[in-house]
């Protein structure tokens, strides 16, 4: 087997293109940071990571971490990303974690622990769902329109509001910033009810598809369906835009976002872990 390291995610993309998008809905969100990184969105400081194994005829594994994130790892043969992990453990590489498809995730995250003498926890177990077809709610007062900049105070609120919520264990990200590149590419739909009530934004597009993400409601107006709402038509524009599919990441720990995508018509694909890293001196 061959290790590439790439320089550029335009690069990475030529050679491993292909392998991705033969899963691409599995692959949606390293393909689609690789993707927005090659297009000029910059998610750190540091320089991003770039990696695909070739065994001679085809790319068998593939990584892209873009610092401060974790480690993204791509479907593929459930060992082959040991010759990256090698490559990062020589470079002595300081992995806060990594996400992957459950299995791949869990034999890297015991690899690295093993060999960096670190514990790995999960400290999330998320499920990846598909949708092609539209179901829509019915009855949920108010209308979806394209956020502007007059909410953009607003928005930012809820996105930090939604980190702390959804992903907090991720680090920080620049709120205000995060709206405004969403409000210039007209990405940010949100439902309004006599004002905002929830939100939802497009993501990460890939060759075919889009995912949505930053789905949220203050929790003073959940419970009437308006993110329901605001999906169904959000995932409806990315199709009626000429992707084939939408994705979006769901925490298996709440059950009822998991009831409610499912029956605007997003279907189970496979399940995820997000797997963090410790130094054995400290504690989880």
């Amino acid at each position: 087997m061959t290790l590439r390291v790439f320089g550029d995610a335009a690069a990475f993309l030529d050679i491993a293109g292909p392998s991705l998008l033969a899963h691409e809905a599995e692959n949606a969100l390293l393909l689609g940071v690789a993707t927005s990184v090659r297009d000029g969105r910059r998610y750190g400081n540091a320089p991003p990571f770039f990696a695909c194994v070739d065994d001679g005829s085809a790319v068998t594994a593939t990584a892209v971490r873009t610092p401060p994130y974790n480690l993204l790892l791509g479907r593929g043969a459930i060992s082959d990303w040991e010759p990256i992990a090698e490559h990062l453990a020589v470079g002595e590489a300081d992995l806060p974690g990594v996400n992957a498809e459950s299995d791949t995730g869990l034999r890297f995250a015991e690899w690295w622990s093993a060999s960096q003498r670190v514990r790995h926890r999960v400290t999330m177990r998320q499920r990846l769902y598909q949708l092609t077809d539209v179901t829509h709610p019915v009855g949920v007062p108010g209308r979806a329109r394209w956020a502007d900049i007059a909410d953009a105070e607003l928005l930012a609120g809820w996105v930090d509001a939604f980190s702390a919520e959804a992903i907090p264990s991720s680090p920080a990200s620049d709120a205000i910033a995060l709206v405004a590149r969403h409000l210039a590419a007209r990405t940010l739909l949100v439902w309004d009810d006599g004002g905002l009530v929830s939100m939802a934004a497009s993501t990460r597009a890939t060759p075919h598809g889009g995912s949505v993400s930053l789905v949220y409601t203050p929790p003073g107006k959940r419970g009437h369906g308006y993110a329901s709402a605001c999906v169904a038509t959000l995932s409806q524009r990315i199709l009626e835009s000429g992707r084939r599919f939408c994705t979006l990441f769901t925490n298996l720990d709440n059950p009822t976002s998991n009831r409610i995508y499912q029956r605007m018509g997003y279907r189970a694909l496979t399940d995820f872990l997000e797997v963090r890293f410790t130094r054995t001196a400290e504690r989880d």
